[in-house]
This record gives structure tokens, C-alpha cells and sequence, in this order.
């Protein structure tokens, strides 16, 4: 099972936390749970059982928990959970494989009998679909890794990372570009900064720091004037 995601989000004077977490090979799906005052507002699960009929590894599951708490996250500072959904609607059965919006609980004492759905008001899922549907036509920064490498605890590492515009894909020149070590049983670390080059890359060099015990993440954030973007991937220890 994978190190899940935590992140606390404050928004019009209310603190959201997010958590991502897969469920494991023997339950597979990713499940996105965002709180408020110690309350689930909403819930996102996404099944990834077909995919494993073709192969997969930690690094695709890891990917496919990275985009869901980065929607998540986006969706929220976005104020798309400013209104609640409308609690009395339901929406059909996703197909198999398909991403699962659930509705939140409904407060203790709600009642929807003789209530008449507002006809602009959306369901949580129809929500989604709009943020993702505005992202995609917006243009924003976009971070990827042009080599795919292991970050071993203790180890020197070397990689080469592109920042590029989300629509024209033409290359971002002086994006910020960190690295940074967090872990368990440490404060976060930087370990990298620099600026990418005219074509929009760059050349990573740093050392991870050692840890004997609990588990740590590589976080390689990507920052310019159109937005910001990160990839994160766990540190492996030597054996």
C-alpha cells in the first residue's frame, strides 16, 4: 500500500482537509476524503480494478493518487464546494473502472420531504466535471520528469525536469524549480533550487538525505507567473 496524501487547505475562513489514500491491491481504489470541522463533506473514489488486468506498478497508483488530491485541491481553493450539493438528488452507477463522486451525508436532523430542487443547483459529480472541463481551458503551468528515477535514502540522484504551457505546450524559461525532503520523523528539507533553462528544462543534482526509520517523500515543485506544479515520489531505502 502507498503513503497516502494530508493536506489542510483554508478557504473563506474554513480549513478543508484533504486525505488520499489507496485502499490496496486487495481493494483497489483511491479514496479522497475532504473534512471540515471534523466532518466528511464529500468523498471521491476512483477504481483502478480494471487496470490491473493489463499490469501496473506503485509509480502508476502513486500518479493516479497525485492527480485525485491535486483535483481535490484545486476544486476547493476554486470555490467549488463553497454551496453544498444538493443532497436530494442521486446519479446512476458509475461503469466499472469509472470515477465514483459520492454526495455528502446529509446533517443530523435534514430532512428533503416536500423541497423543491433549485434548477441551477449541481450535484457534487456535476461539480467535478466543471472544474475539470474550466482547467482544461485554462492555460497553466505543467511540471513532468523527462527521466524516471529512484530517490534512495542516502543517495546522490541526478534528473532532468521540463515546464511547459498547459495549451500551446511551448516551453516556460525561469520557472522556480525545488526539491524538497519530507518525512516522518524530520522537518521538511530543501535539497534543490534553480531556474529552468530557454527551452523550459532543467538539470536536477542533490543528495537525499539518510533515514533510518518511518518513510519519506521527494516533492519537485515547479513555480512561474501562470501557476505552479509539483510531483511527488517516495523515497526508497537501501537494502
Amino acid at each position: 500500500m502507498i503513503t497516502g496524501f494530508n493536506t489542510d487547505i483554508r478557504h473563506n475562513d474554513k480549513v478543508y482537509h484533504i486525505q488520499t489514500e489507496d485502499k490496496g491491491l486487495q481493494n483497489p481504489y483511491i479514496e479522497s476524503l475532504v473534512y471540515v470541522g471534523g466532518e466528511i463533506l464529500a468523498s471521491k473514489k476512483t477504481s483502478y480494478a480494471e487496470q490491473m488486468k493489463d499490469g501496473i506498478d506503485e509509480k502508476w497508483i502513486g500518479g493516479l493518487m497525485e492527480q485525485q488530491h491535486r483535483t481535490m485541491i484545486a476544486a476547493i481553493k476554486r470555490g467549488r464546494f463553497d454551496a453544498p450539493a444538493d443532497q436530494t438528488k442521486s446519479t446512476p452507477l458509475p461503469r466499472p473502472g469509472a470515477p465514483t463522486i459520492l454526495a455528502p451525508t446529509p446533517e443530523p436532523g435534514a430532512t428533503s420531504s416536500g423541497s423543491t430542487p433549485i434548477p441551477d443547483e449541481k450535484t457534487l459529480d456535476q461539480v467535478i466535471i466543471d472544474y475539470l472541463a474550466s482547467e482544461a481551458e485554462s492555460e497553466h503551468l505543467e511540471l513532468s520528469l523527462l527521466t524516471q528515477t529512484d530517490f534512495f535514502a542516502g543517495s546522490p540522484v541526478e534528473l532532468r525536469v521540463a515546464t511547459k504551457r498547459s495549451l500551446s505546450q511551448n516551453p516556460i524559461a525561469a520557472a522556480s524549480i525545488e526539491v524538497k525532503v519530507i518525512s516522518t520523523v524530520e522537518p521538511p528539507r530543501v535539497v534543490y533550487r534553480g531556474k529552468t533553462a530557454a527551452d523550459g528544462t532543467a538539470t536536477v543534482r542533490c543528495t537525499i538525505p539518510p533515514f533510518r526509520d518511518g518513510t519519506a517523500a521527494v516533492i519537485i515543485s515547479a513555480q512561474s507567473t501562470i501557476g505552479n506544479d509539483e510531483v511527488k515520489q517516495l523515497v526508497k531505502k537501501k537494502k
